[in-house]
């Protein structure tokens, strides 16, 4: 799976409603697929322009973590939009043994439903500098969480560009961010 491209992450900050257009039209295969595409054309029927964007561009470039996932899964979710790198997963008696690019990482677990932000916070501390994962903040009060990882510079740069919007659209994962 690729990561966004500097035009990608233009339309998300800076898109109109025919650029949304057009990229639902070029991801149509993807949200096909998915069965997502009766959702997206209601959406995009319904929704400002402003809301819209941010959730078709996570259909193609986020990852959705639902607060029921196992959390082996979510690594395996995440590495899979690592490009270039290499990211395995075992479960042990307590928790998770990480490896990213042949160094392992353990992985703490409390067995409850915290776990789910443990692995991510973790994961997130594994991959971090090169790079970082952010929540998409109109999906924080579901029980679907919606993810977007990219390379650390590329957030510094978008954190320059784009401040405000970005508070706006992102949250940080920090110790206090878990599922409602």
């Amino acid at each position: 799976m690729l990561l966004p491209d500097e035009n990608d992450l233009t339309f998300l900050f800076e898109g109109d409603r025919r650029q949304a257009d057009l990229f639902i039209e070029k991801h149509k295969p993807l949200f096909e697929e998915g069965q997502w595409m009766d959702d997206v054309e209601e959406m995009a029927e319904e929704y400002a322009t402003e809301e819209l964007i941010p959730i078709v561009f996570s259909f193609v470039f986020g990852v959705t973590i639902d607060w029921r996932e196992y959390d082996d899964e979510i690594v395996r979710l995440f590495g899979a939009r690592l490009p270039d790198e290499t990211v395995d997963v075992e479960q042990t008696d307590e928790g998770l043994l990480v490896t990213y690019n042949g160094r392992s990482h353990p992985i703490r677990l409390s067995f409850s439903g915290g776990d789910r932000y443990i692995t991510i916070r973790a994961f997130n501390e594994i991959i971090k500098p090169t790079y970082e994962i952010r929540l998409f903040q109109g999906s924080y009060m579901s029980d679907t969480h919606d993810f977007l990882v990219l390379r650390g510079e590329r957030w510094a740069e978008l954190e320059r560009r784009y401040p405000g919007r970005m508070a706006e659209m992102f949250t940080i994962i920090d110790d206090t961010v878990d599922f409602p």
